[in-house]
């Protein structure tokens, strides 16, 4: 018989919303976390159905490594159960779409494959912030309550200033949070839900 090699403990890397909101599912296995830097660069590539269209961090050649957090997994959480709890958190239609990310510690450290879809030119502060608010529309769950929940949780890319910038200027706003207040008022009425990829 060979010998059972016991599985090490869990950890989801966390750099966007996972940080304030990862969950009922996923926050029923969370213990604690630990302050960490993201080991591939990051920035605002991605339309995400979820957040109204509106841009959500992911992993990307133009970003940089960014303040994130481990959210450390109660001891004996098997390794199926986590893949499953983030895979349904990001709303990934198959848990291959979790993947192992190569992290110091003694960890065994999860995070979400979500694939960049924006070309380069969307990318842009003011095209960013065009979308943004355009997903304001939609609900509550839109990229301008995205971007000012990365922000609050110190998550900062090298478009975040601008971005956050451009958001206001074309809300009329003083800040991200009057900004969501104002889009709020201009939002039409109606019933609904988003599915799909975060």
């Amino acid at each position: 018989m060979r010998p059972v090699v016991p599985q090490r403990p869990l950890a989801v890397l966390a750099y966007g919303s996972l940080l304030h909101a990862p969950g009922p599912g996923l926050a029923a296995l969370v213990t604690g976390r630990r302050p960490c830097r993201t080991p591939f660069p990051v920035e605002y590539g991605r339309a995400s159905q979820r957040w109204g269209g509106g841009p959500v961090l992911v992993p990307h050649p133009r970003g940089a490594p960014v303040d994130g957090a481990l959210l450390l997994l109660a001891e004996g959480v098997e390794l199926g159960v986590a893949v499953d709890a983030l895979a349904e958190r990001e709303g990934l239609p198959d848990p291959r779409g979790v993947l192992q990310v190569e992290m110091p510690g003694d960890r065994l450290v999860l995070a979400a494959s979500l694939p960049r879809n924006l070309p380069a030119p969307d990318m842009a502060p003011p095209a960013l912030a065009r979308r943004a608010v355009e997903s304001a529309r939609t609900g509550p769950r839109n990229g301008v309550a995205y971007l000012r929940g990365a922000i609050d949780a110190g998550v900062l890319t090298p478009v975040t200033d601008a971005y956050a910038r451009a958001v206001c200027a074309l809300a009329g706003a003083g800040s991200l949070g009057e900004a969501e207040r104002l889009l709020a008022l201009r939002r039409p009425q109606r019933i609904g839900r988003t599915h799909g990829l975060g």
